[in-house]
């Protein structure tokens, strides 16, 4: 095949142009360059996704690792129905979800109770004027850490479709393959998360 990367071709520059559908007939193969690229193409991705689970480096580390192996030794498995990198991620998010199950105990706060309330389709509550919040607000260390705890409050379905659409921005598409889910569902998922967050932060900043 023309343009095909050969197993003992492990160059860099062709390594970064192999296809999809390359890459994985070279993983099928056990080619040397296939893992590396493999590891190059997807460990910092996959790290930075798990972490944002699991808050934790090491563990989102030993996350990639599992995932990368469980790739390679189930690469037959894989049908090619979605992307690569939605099969991915998928592994990626359950791995971390499985990890996080352990502490689920050690949750307090109902994510429910900080839900805007509706009666008859009419919001109960007025939303709190966001221009009062200084834009530097946003910036600093303490507001952040304050969002990423709000975001570990939500349930596993809410906060895994936050992330990929408004952390990761992954296109609705791509989120929509990854979860397994039609697009108003991953839609009302999102929403129903920036929801809960837009009232946390209402509450503990928006005077």
């Amino acid at each position: 095949m023309e343009g095909y990367p050969k197993s003992q071709d492990v160059s860099p520059v062709a390594a970064s142009n192999t296809s999809e559908n390359d890459l994985i007939s070279g993983l099928r193969e056990k080619a040397d360059w296939a893992y590396r690229e493999l590891i190059s193409r997807w460990s910092d991705k996959l790290y930075r996704l798990s972490l944002r689970f699991l808050k934790r480096q090491e563990e989102a580390e030993e996350i990639v690792q599992e995932v990368l192996l469980k790739v390679v030794e189930k690469i037959d498995t894989f049908k090619g129905g979605s992307s690569l990198y939605t099969w991915l991620y998928r592994i990626t998010i359950n791995e971390s979800l499985m990890r996080l199950r352990p502490d689920k105990g050690k949750v307090l706060v109902s994510w429910e109770e900080g839900l805007p309330q509706y009666e008859n389709g009419i919001h109960l509550q007025e939303f709190s004027d966001w221009a009062k919040l200084p834009d530097e607000k946003f910036a600093e260390k303490e507001f952040q850490q304050f969002v990423q705890e709000s975001i570990g409050l939500l349930p596993d379905d809410l906060k895994t479709a936050y992330l990929l659409r408004d952390v990761e921005q992954l296109p609705e598409e791509e989120v929509c393959k990854v979860l397994e889910l039609t697009k108003p569902a991953m839609k009302n998922r999102v929403h129903r998360a920036r929801l809960f967050l837009r009232k946390r932060i209402e509450a503990q900043y928006v005077r």
